[in-house]
C-alpha cells in the first residue's frame, strides 16, 4: 500500500512541477529573455529538459516573485 501511495504522490508532484510550473514560468520568462537578449534567445523550439529552458523558467520565477513583492508593497519604506 505504501508503494502505491508513493507512486501516486510522485506522479502528482511530477505533473505539478513539470507541466504546470514549468509551463507557466517558461511562458512568463520567455518575453523577458527575448527582450533582454534582443531577440536572439530563446529559440522558437520547446527545449524540453535543457539548460536554456531552466534559465528561462528561472527568469519567469524571478519575475513572478518581484510582481508579488510589488503587489504586497514590499518595496515601500
Amino acid at each position: 500500500m505504501d508503494e502505491l501511495f508513493n507512486l501516486i504522490i510522485r506522479f502528482f508532484s511530477s505533473v505539478v512541477s513539470e507541466l504546470i510550473l514549468g509551463t507557466v514560468f517558461y511562458t512568463i520568462g520567455w518575453p523577458f529573455v527575448k527582450v533582454a537578449t534582443l531577440g536572439k534567445y530563446p529559440k522558437q523550439e520547446w527545449l524540453r529538459g535543457s539548460k536554456n529552458e531552466a534559465y528561462v523558467c528561472c527568469v519567469g520565477l524571478c519575475v513572478v516573485c518581484v510582481a508579488l513583492m510589488l503587489a504586497l508593497n514590499q518595496f515601500s519604506s
